[in-house]
């Protein structure tokens, strides 16, 4: 399943600002990843009907870990000024989410960290499994911003980079998001919607996207 800080990740950098680089994660840097996407996440809707109140940030790092170690999946880090901004982590299918063994030791990450919650995000998952294309794609599962450093064009950095490495592969993509700010921002990529739809946690948009789109300049 996947989601986004994006809202306001996109917006162009104002004059002055520094510039946003992207770059491949590399295994030192998840434990990195792991703490941006649970910065980025910790008060999305979805997180709140997840866990409740509280600080959510440690059990989001439990439950992102398998899908950032995924050793099918590929990453991209934005720095600005060498400081980690945001991240971003896709895959290919059929094997663009944990599988096997890693997909069972998720599942029981999911039970432990939401507990009797889990239990009212079971439509969410079945829907996002019944709108997941069954044909080749490259899924977007996770793209997050850091709160303090949004509004400076780190998501469109990563959006850019992700669809130039999923073009040269000649790939179209595939994501879910569930604010339409993320759904602006991604259709700015040549996203389109797919299918929107309603479940007991929030309102899920599935977005595809053709390869070798235009990029906004």
């Amino acid at each position: 399943m996947s989601d986004t800080s994006a809202e306001h990740a996109g917006a162009a950098s104002q004059p002055g600002e520094r510039a946003v680089s992207v770059r491949p994660v590399t295994p030192d840097d998840f434990s990195l990843v792991d703490r941006l996407l649970a910065d980025a996440f910790a008060d999305n809707a979805i997180t709140r009907k997840m866990f409740g109140r509280g600080d959510a940030r440690k059990r989001l790092m439990t439950l992102n870990r398998r899908v950032v170690r995924n050793r099918r999946a590929s990453g991209l880090i934005a720095e600005i000024d060498g400081q980690p901004a945001g991240a971003l982590i896709s895959g290919d299918s059929p094997h663009c989410e944990p599988d096997g063994i890693a997909g069972a030791g998720l599942m029981v990450d999911a039970i432990r960290t939401m507990r009797w919650r889990f239990l009212t995000t079971l439509g969410l998952y079945r829907d996002v499994a019944r709108n997941h294309p069954k044909w080749a794609h490259r899924h977007l599962t996770i793209l997050g911003v850091s709160p303090e450093l949004q509004g400076r064009g780190v998501g469109s950095a990563l959006l850019r980079e992700f669809c130039r490495l999923a073009d040269d592969a000649g790939k179209p993509c595939y994501l879910e998001t569930d604010s339409e700010g993320g759904k602006r921002l991604y259709e700015r990529f040549g996203f389109r919607v797919a299918n929107q739809r309603a479940s007991g946690v929030a309102p899920f948009i599935y977005m595809w996207r053709q390869a070798v789109e235009p990029l906004p300049r």
